[in-house]
């Protein structure tokens, strides 16, 4: 795919370089807190930055986080008081951490506060047989720009959807469903832990060439809209959880008028509509407010804003389905107003 101009140079998610270092510090104590190893990939960020930032951070807090050598990325061996023992190789999953994700997938399949989704992703799935779950664009816990709050409640979901699709097997007798990641941030640390979860790392483009089929659910979230239209909509997954087909269209078409990403003859309506042929959808409402009470705009309180789920529906029973998807995630808009 063309490289945008506008993403030259090292990614910061558009903040300066001395907020992107204190929250890389803010993270990796985080893992620790776990008994993670505290690890951030270089790629192409200065992680000098880093350095001084932690080196502040031990003047804090008494020395508490170790600040490793220049030279040496990170791999802290000695446990801080209080602390527990981390784990000595980046991505390996601690006990702690394991427990913790546990409790965020449970907390998706039986809180209140989960189970708009939960239900819709349920019932979407309910008349097909799926053997894989392929989660795309999950993004890095070890790059600079990982945002761990986020991306703990991402990975809760996305657990709670393969428990999902294990019920469902379970239930229906057949085989046990496979889970697949593919982000091309991924490192070395990721492919340990998502590994460690029960899940499999595959590359670009293998995942649309051998991964999706009719016995797949795919959930990406906020992909690239090349990747959407050009790759995920030209497969046939029995589900697709992701951004809203229809508010995509115009920045694809922009895009293709602006820049190169799109060849100008594609035919991004078209490849929308042949991708709803046969397909039911509805839009995933599910709330955060109990997460960020203090946030006072209230379009981050939806963690799955502008996520729609799409499934191929059985000719009979079709209408019927639409209509009970829909009719949860507007039980779940209701109460989200309500808060």
């Amino acid at each position: 795919m063309t490289k945008h101009s506008m993403y030259d140079g090292p990614f910061t998610g558009g903040k300066d370089e001395d907020r992107v270092a204190q929250d890389i510090v803010e993270k990796e104590a985080w893992l620790r807190s776990f008994g993670m190893a505290p690890y951030t990939s270089p790629s192409d960020y200065n992680i000098s930055k880093v350095n001084k930032k932690r080196a502040e951070s031990d003047k804090k807090t008494n020395s508490m986080f170790s600040s490793p050598p220049a030279a040496r990325i990170i791999l802290i061996e000695d446990a801080a008081q209080n602390l527990p023992a981390c784990e000595k190789v980046p991505g390996v999953l601690s006990a702690g951490f394991k427990q913790h994700l546990e409790g965020l997938k449970q907390d998706c399949l039986t809180s209140v506060n989960w189970s708009g989704a939960c239900s819709q992703v349920s019932h979407a799935i309910k008349q097909h047989t799926i053997d894989k779950v392929v989660i795309l664009g999950s993004a890095s816990i070890f790059s600079h720009t990982g945002e761990y709050v986020f991306w703990q409640h991402e990975m809760g979901f996305v657990l709670a959807i393969f428990e999902l699709a294990k019920q469902q097997a379970q239930s229906k007798k057949t085989r046990t469903p496979k889970l697949y990641f593919q982000d091309p941030s991924f490192c070395a640390a990721d492919h340990r832990l998502l590994q460690d979860l029960g899940g499999q790392v595959i590359q670009d483009p293998e995942a649309f060439m051998r991964y999706i089929d009719e016995k797949t659910l795919v959930f990406a979230k906020c992909p690239p809209l090349t990747m959407y239209f050009q790759d995920l909509l030209q497969t046939r997954p029995a589900v697709c959880i992701s951004t809203d087909l229809k508010q995509t269209i115009d920045g694809a078409l922009y895009l293709q008028s602006k820049y190169s990403d799109f060849p100008p003859n594609f035919d991004i309506r078209g490849t929308a509509e042949s991708f709803m042929i046969g397909r039911q959808k509805a839009e995933l409402h599910q709330a955060m407010h109990h997460l960020y009470p203090s946030i006072p705009d209230r379009g981050l309180d939806n963690f799955l804003v502008n996520m729609w789920v799409y499934w191929q529906g059985e000719k009979v029973d079709a209408t019927r389905e639409a209509k009970k998807v829909g009719k949860l995630g507007n039980k779940a808009k209701k109460w989200l107003e309500s808060l």
